[in-house]
């Protein structure tokens, strides 16, 4: 099996890749990013091959023999572009338009199995979100970066739909963490604070429980939409008290007010769209993935959190 992966070199993309190589199934991957990833050494005499391009320049002849897109590639929560991060038309267009490109350039090789990696920000949070939130539950993006995967999200399925030969599996993970994760996820999940209440149940997913659904999602073939999640389900408050450490309320409209100020200063402040969120639970219900994928999560959120001390 030959698997391409756009977005290698990013904090999943170094993950997924020795996770792949791992697989005996998978013959040859092609790592593409804008900058050289990291390639693990080969196992089982995988071929591992890494092109640097940006996807604006991939043409339909990069993609030849590729019988699996992984798409990966995404302008994660503003952190790249330098400044441009802060023109939301950018950030549309590279997230947005360039997704659409890959696609269409891919079913124009011949790729018959393209995985997208999404996110359960596509459904809100809002503080009147079900618990647990199933896959048929009506998208409800709450801020730009959740807007862009729900919009990827339909580009993709519309591009399924007139082209039944090439099958579509979009994957809905909560914040990924671990030692590549972005730094506002390690430090919220490390819970030195938490929004004043915190009481609202979330989820989060150990990065190789990520890159362990991608893989499966390929040795499968399963097409179809899947919530990824590590159990159980925590409060911002119940994780930092997890983690043994005087927790400190914050005030939710400080978080909001001061938020967007760092943003503009930092982009290892992310966006301050995602602080919009944190007043409504996200709970989601992962029993396809576990029936379907035949995936289930080795790390569980106390566990995440207790390697994440490390």
């Amino acid at each position: 099996m030959h698997v391409a992966v756009t977005g290698a070199a990013g904090r999943l993309g170094q993950v997924l890749l020795p996770a792949l190589a791992h697989e005996p199934t998978i013959e040859h991957i092609l790592a593409l990013d804008r900058a050289a990833p990291a390639l693990p050494p080969p196992e089982n005499g995988t071929v591992i091959e890494a092109r640097v391009l940006d996807l604006a320049q991939l043409q339909p002849d990069d993609l030849a023999g590729v019988d699996t897109l992984v798409h990966l590639a995404f302008q994660l929560m503003g952190g790249h572009g330098g400044r441009r991060r802060h023109d939301r038309t950018w950030v549309r267009q590279q997230n947005v338009a360039l997704s659409q490109q890959v696609f269409h350039a891919a079913v124009t090789a011949g790729v018959r199995h393209i995985v997208f990696l999404s996110s359960a920000a596509v459904y809100g949070p809002w503080p009147d979100s079900p618990q647990p939130l199933r896959e048929d539950h009506p998208t409800r993006p709450r801020f730009p970066y959740a807007e862009d995967k729900v919009a990827v999200e339909q580009a993709l399925l519309a591009l399924a739909r007139e082209h039944p030969e090439c099958q579509v599996t979009l994957l809905r993970p909560p914040a990924i963490v671990g030692p590549n994760a972005h730094p506002l996820l390690l430090q919220i999940a490390r819970g030195r604070l938490y929004p004043a209440g915190g009481e609202q149940p979330v989820q989060i997913l150990w990065e190789d429980d990520a890159a362990a659904a991608i893989v499966r999602s390929i040795t499968t073939r399963t097409a179809g939409i899947f919530n990824l999640g590590a159990e159980p389900a925590w409060s911002l408050r119940a994780m930092a008290r997890h983690q043994r450490r005087w927790g400190i309320p914050v005030p939710l409209r400080l978080i909001r007010t001061l938020h967007p100020l760092a943003w503009r200063l930092t982009a290892r402040a992310g966006d301050p769209g995602w602080v919009r969120g944190l007043d409504g639970p996200l709970v989601l219900d992962c029993t396809r993935a576990r029936e379907q994928l035949g995936w289930t999560p080795q790390v569980t959120t106390a566990g995440c959190l207790e390697r994440l001390r490390c």
